[in-house]
């Protein structure tokens, strides 16, 4: 089981306002954007590789939404952590960008893990061979 920290999710009120923020104060690059019917996600990435994801949704409140986790083998790390006594908050789901699930940690933060898909790892996480 591999887990990387990929990003820090946070849930903005205004998803263009964010965007110039993290742009032009902060000198963040916008990696891309995914419109969705109640909002749109954007990835920002700083010059050292961290990110940030933007989410505008009204059905969740402003603030910090999660960790955002690349999983190498979504089933294997479940496996894992149920033997540690973690459970998932909810069942694996597919994504636009693979499958995922959360867990919350010890003082109750989500932590998302995803699964990837190979090419939204080549693509967007600079990762070469299948499941490295």
């Amino acid at each position: 089981m591999h887990i990387k920290v990929q990003y820090t999710t946070m849930i903005v009120n205004d998803l263009e306002e964010s965007v110039a923020f993290y742009k032009d104060v902060l000198g963040f690059s916008e990696e891309y954007h995914v419109d969705l019917p109640d909002g749109g996600i954007t990835i920002m990435r700083s010059d050292g590789g961290a990110a940030v994801e933007l989410i505008c949704n009204k059905n969740f409140p402003t603030g910090l939404y999660s960790v955002g986790t690349d999983v190498d083998d979504l089933d294997g790390a479940l496996a894992k952590l149920k033997e540690a006594g973690i459970e998932p908050t909810g069942p694996v789901i597919p994504t636009t960008v693979g499958r995922m699930t959360f867990v919350l940690d010890p003082n109750g933060i989500r932590i998302c893990l995803i699964e990837h898909s190979d090419e939204y790892r080549r693509t967007h996480l600079g990762i070469k061979n299948e499941r490295d």
